[in-house]
């Protein structure tokens, strides 16, 4: 890193995944699978953000406390080189970076956080490093909150968006800053297209650069509840108890609803590195190579002929053939079978919970 300033990486790791069912489920959440890599998700994330990590720092994990034990056996002899934070219960976002900035303020004073995912697919690692390097130094002279935007390179309706303003100068040559206009929802598909082609418009990537400082004063500004919760579990030396008593007490809201869209100052990074949310199945056709008929597979044991616009993944000891299949997902793990009209994957978790009410599968498949 180019700044001298203490950088600690805080990696979000709470979610299960649903929508990469069957493989992912609440024991064994997608994280900790390897998709579209020979390594985990988390791997995948902690080698990343090792280049953005001040020296003698640890990453900070924060991950629920039904997936902390496994989280670390995962991780192996490597799991001494995070610090893990054991959520009791999921509260999304916001209390989860509220109290990371609380212990990180405490610890390190004026450090700055670089928040990511453990869920993105991101590559490059050196120009994922030189954009970090430029949020960093953009949140110290900007004094604000920075985003990572990602330029759009489709008109996705399932991300969200922000409107780029003025440019920032910084030092950096391989990376552009812009104070930001506004945030928008996951836009209709005709907005999509109007967002990509006006060039005005990036994708919200959800990773985030601040320092603590910064950070916290937004939660006392706009959550001053959540921003009380945190500062209580301060008094008490962030034990053990006092982090269960923060998840106890404290509110449930995203980072992006409770702050970002009400911050005054925020400014978005723009990297040239490639990005995607590895948010479902349908992800893998863009991580993945397909064939010429719009075809992806993935697995050693696949065997497909003539198959268009389809999506076999392999991930079980067995031969999988797929003949004559069109549009549609097919997607088989060791003990269980998926085979979903590929139109239909975004929906993927409203059909789970029909299959989980029904009664008649073991629970252990969820």
């Amino acid at each position: 890193m180019s700044t001298a300033t203490t950088t600690v990486p805080v990696i979000l790791a709470g979610g299960i995944g649903e929508r990469f069912w069957p493989m992912s489920r609440s024991a064994s959440p997608k994280q900790l699978h390897a998709i579209g890599s020979d390594k985990t998700m988390l791997e995948e994330t902690i080698l990343r953000v090792k280049a953005c990590s001040s020296n003698n720092v640890k990453p900070m994990l924060i991950t629920g406390v039904n997936i902390a034990d496994k989280v670390v056996k995962s991780l192996g002899a490597d799991s001494d080189k995070i610090e893990i934070i054991a959520e009791p219960t999921g509260k999304n976002t916001a209390p989860a970076i509220a109290i990371a900035a609380a212990i990180i303020k405490n610890r390190y004073d004026d450090a700055v956080m670089v928040v990511v995912s453990a869920d993105h697919a991101i590559k490059p690692v050196e120009e994922f490093s030189q954009a970090v390097d430029c949020a960093v130094n953009t949140a110290r002279t900007q004094d604000g909150l920075v985003v990572f935007g990602i330029k759009p390179s489709r008109p996705e309706t399932g991300y969200g968006y922000i409107e780029l303003g003025d440019s920032i100068n910084t030092s950096s040559q391989n990376c552009t800053a812009y104070s930001v206009k506004r945030f928008v929802e996951k836009p209709n598909a005709e907005n999509a297209v109007m967002f990509m082609e006006s060039g005005k418009f990036l994708w919200n990537s959800g990773m985030f650069v601040w320092k603590a400082s910064t950070i916290l004063e937004e939660f006392r500004r706009h959550m001053p509840d959540l921003y009380d919760d945190a500062m209580a579990a301060a008094k008490k030396n962030f034990s053990a108890d006092a982090i269960n008593e923060f998840y106890s007490v404290c509110c449930k809201e995203s980072i992006d609803f409770g702050i970002m869209e009400k911050a005054e100052k925020v400014s978005a990074v723009c990297g040239d590195f490639f990005w995607d949310d590895l948010g479902s199945w349908e992800s893998l056709s863009r991580v993945y190579t397909g064939n010429s008929a719009g075809t992806t597979t993935a697995g050693p044991l696949v065997y497909e002929s003539g198959c268009t616009d389809s999506l076999i993944i392999n991930k079980s000891p067995r031969t999988l053939a797929a003949i004559g299949l069109s549009n549609v997902a097919v997607i088989a793990v060791d003990d269980a079978l998926l085979v979903i009209d590929r139109s239909r994957l975004p929906d993927l978790k409203k059909y789970l919970g029909e299959i989980k009410s029904s009664g008649k599968f073991p629970q252990e498949l969820f």
